[in-house]
């Protein structure tokens, strides 16, 4: 601590110098070289505490496996997907049974990744509660016109 408070003394006296040998300093000409030398003996000042860091030897980071963490970030990636995925279905489900006075309980989208990185639903699976059962198949045929794919639809039990 005491070798930064001597570091930061030392600044402090080196900006004033600078400012009074800059005040004194002719304007013109010569000047500017002047105020350029000034500048870079602050800036020497203010980094020489970075001379110093080759004393500090070598750090010990503790190692972070890449594999590892790279595979749990896929799967947490992967699962904010499917989360945000069902939640986009859920709501355009909403929207368009709420029309047929059907209201899905839950929703669920299988997902898989093309080759060339894109990602595509395998199956939409649409859960009803016992009230809605019955309307299962207007249920069906609403969602595949609206999504375009087939859709399952099965009764849910909590």
């Amino acid at each position: 601590m005491e070798a930064v408070r001597e570091w930061a003394v030392g600044l402090c006296a080196a900006a004033v110098v600078c400012t009074i040998l800059q005040m004194l300093g002719p304007k013109e000409g010569m000047g500017r070289i002047f105020r350029i030398l000034t500048v870079a003996f602050f800036i020497c000042c203010l980094t020489s505490p970075l001379l110093k860091l080759k004393s500090l030897g070598e750090l010990s980071l503790p190692r972070i496996e890449s594999s590892g963490s790279s595979e749990r970030l896929q799967d947490q990636v992967e699962a904010q997907l499917s989360r945000q995925i069902d939640l986009a279905l859920k709501q355009v489900a909403d929207d368009t049974l709420k029309n047929y006075g059907i209201a899905a309980a839950k929703i669920t989208a299988q997902t898989d990744t093309s080759e060339d990185g894109g990602i595509y639903i395998t199956r939409i699976t649409l859960y009803l509660d016992k009230q809605n059962i019955q309307k299962a198949i207007a249920a069906k045929q609403v969602m595949e016109q609206r999504l375009g794919t087939d859709v399952y639809v099965e009764e849910w039990k909590e």
